[in-house]
């Protein structure tokens, strides 16, 4: 053979070797450079703080950190910063369920009280099966209103949670109808407990985080110094301009129905353990994530929200508290998955998820409602609310606009001091949806911080006929009166 014949063959083989690669990156680009675009836009417009990672086959593809982990001390967020996951966790403590019903330690049909033979709560005891709990069809309610009133310092256990909602009655016969339930989980958790011999927390870091070699994941406990932690931050409403922290409404740590923390690599590293069988069979693993129980827009499993968009099926977890807002999202056929973590105002976790599914599985009908929404809230702030209904005549039996992200933005206005344009979103909220509530509520105070006293007592009087409970409001509203 030649040396050009050597030359000739060996460049054919670099070539081919190189065209993969290219074609290969190519792709990854054309679907990462849209996301990345929008992101840094949604950094600098509107306050984005969080991370967010896209992997294919198990990898990332793109992983970036925005905003401020320490926001007074201007501390960015990095991509291994810890957040915290809310209701996220309850995808842990469903794995962790059915491991122990995979060997054969507990069946999902059985009650409650097998297990706790000693729960309080006779009803709930007898009656309420582990599938109901999973699947929040058990009837039971939560408990953050008994929470918030006491020492958030005095919850360490999963047990310490109990007197909160024990002796509460089912809001509904077992198994007729759904109903969020962080109680539920809670009950869950002291059944691990109570067949494993182990508490929750070591559980979960021997069956489930150690084998995902998930590093920085946990249930801290807040009064300690944990290292690389973002504090989440809300807009006040009261104090227009001023951010405050989550720091005295957080759990004191977390739960098996919510409030650990972890990173994005974190929740990949547990994606990745998951789909590769290293927590439950492929068999238990289907069962667990395949949508039993309608909710939202898609379905509910064992602690999985189930979604189709375009035949493309999407699993995972939301999570969302005052400032935290987060989402796992595995697309098995595409084999993608993608973790949003973020500390700061919910709209832009909203805008981040639609934005990635429009991106990796195309448009659908609450992904354009969505952006259709935020379309309508820009025409409201430029133009004004005429030329916003007038827009909305026009297309009112293509879209359904969004109440939350209307009144989001409304408030976002008024934290920029921008009243006039506030009172024009709520104002066009009210008109859309005149059955709400707390929109009433929204345009007093907007008509409050911009001097109209007697507007805003008006709307506050409607918010309270609605809401004859709200003591904050009617003290607000005696002050106004004076």
């Amino acid at each position: 053979m030649t040396t050009r014949q050597i030359y000739f063959i060996t460049s054919i083989f670099f070539v081919a070797l190189l065209q993969p690669i290219a074609v290969k990156s190519q792709n990854l680009e054309s679907v990462v450079y849209p996301i990345r675009s929008h992101l840094k836009n949604l950094e600098k417009e509107n306050n984005l703080s969080g991370v967010v990672l896209i992997a294919k086959n198990g990898k990332p593809i793109y992983r970036e950190a925005f905003g401020f982990a320490n926001l007074p001390d201007s501390i960015k967020n990095k991509p291994d910063t810890k957040f915290n996951l809310a209701s996220i966790n309850k995808m842990f403590t469903a794995i962790a369920i059915m491991q122990l019903v995979e060997s054969g330690k507990i069946s999902l049909q059985d009650k409650v009280g097998k297990y706790l033979a000693d729960y309080p709560n006779k009803t709930v005891a007898d009656s309420v099966t582990i599938y109901q709990l999973l699947t929040h069809t058990s009837g039971m309610n939560s408990f953050w209103e008994e929470y918030d009133k006491l020492a958030k310092e005095k919850f360490k256990t999963v047990s310490d949670y109990l007197p909160l909602f024990v002796n509460k009655k089912l809001a509904f016969a077992p198994g007729i109808s759904f109903s969020y339930s962080n109680s539920g989980y809670m009950v869950l958790g002291l059944i691990i407990e109570k067949v494993s011999g182990q508490n929750y927390f070591d559980y979960v870091k021997e069956y489930i985080y150690k084998p995902s070699k998930m590093i920085n994941t946990d249930a801290y406990e807040l009064d300690n110094v944990i290292p690389n932690l973002a504090t989440g931050y809300t807009m006040s409403l009261e104090e227009p301009g001023l951010w405050k922290n989550n720091i005295f409404v957080n759990l004191a740590k977390g739960t098996p129905a919510g409030g650990g923390y972890s990173t994005v690599d974190d929740l990949l590293s547990f994606a990745n353990a998951l789909q590769n069988g290293r927590l439950l069979s492929k068999e238990n693993i289907a069962l667990c994530t395949l949508g039993k129980v309608k909710y939202r827009e898609g379905m509910y499993g064992y602690g999985f929200e189930e979604n189709k968009i375009n035949g493309h099926r999407i699993f995972g977890h939301t999570g969302g508290h005052d400032g935290i807002a987060c989402e796992l999202m595995i697309y098995p056929d595409l084999g993608y998955t993608v973790v949003i973590l973020t500390n700061g105002e919910v709209e832009n976790y909203w805008e981040v998820s639609n934005l990635i599914k429009k991106q990796l599985v195309g448009s659908a009908p609450s992904i354009d409602n969505f952006f259709y929404t935020k379309d309508i809230i820009k025409i409201v702030c430029y133009k004004g609310y005429e030329a916003g209904i007038k827009e909305i005549e026009h297309n009112s039996k293509k879209y359904s606009l969004r109440e939350n992200l209307i009144e989001r933005y409304g408030c976002k206005l008024l934290f920029e001091k921008k009243t006039n344009q506030a009172i024009d979103l709520f104002k066009l909220n009210n008109h859309l949806f005149p059955d709400s509530t707390y929109g009433y509520y929204c345009i007093s105070e907007a008509y409050r911080f911009s001097g109209q006293k007697k507007q805003a007592i008006e709307y506050l009087k409607l918010y309270i006929e609605k809401e004859p409970e709200d003591n904050d409001a009617k003290l607000k509203y005696k002050l106004l009166m004076r």
